[in-house]
């Protein structure tokens, strides 16, 4: 089994230590050193990733087919898409 090591975000020891859950059920962690908790946020993902998305909607494929594909919703494939067509200059 391979664990994650987590550190503090403000202090970056890695003394933490898990403190119950949010209200959506996402674990909480507390640091032993400093005190600061929180949730530790999901990783963002970057922009080559949204290009590759991006690009395989311009090769026709539905947004459900690109959620199934890259493990994203596809409500998230279409803001992508969207925002890419706003975002380019029109000629």
């Amino acid at each position: 089994m391979v664990t994650e090591q987590k550190c503090c975000h403000k202090c970056g020891s890695n003394q933490i230590v898990k403190n119950g859950t949010n209200g959506v059920g996402n674990p909480k962690y507390k640091c032993k050193s400093c005190g600061f908790g929180g949730v530790f946020q999901s990783r963002l993902p970057s922009e080559e990733f949204k290009e590759t998305v991006i690009r395989a909607a311009q090769e026709r494929s539905s947004s459900r087919g690109l959620s199934r594909t890259f493990g994203i919703s596809h409500q998230t494939a279409l803001n992508w898409i969207k925002k890419k067509r706003k975002d380019s200059p029109t000629s």
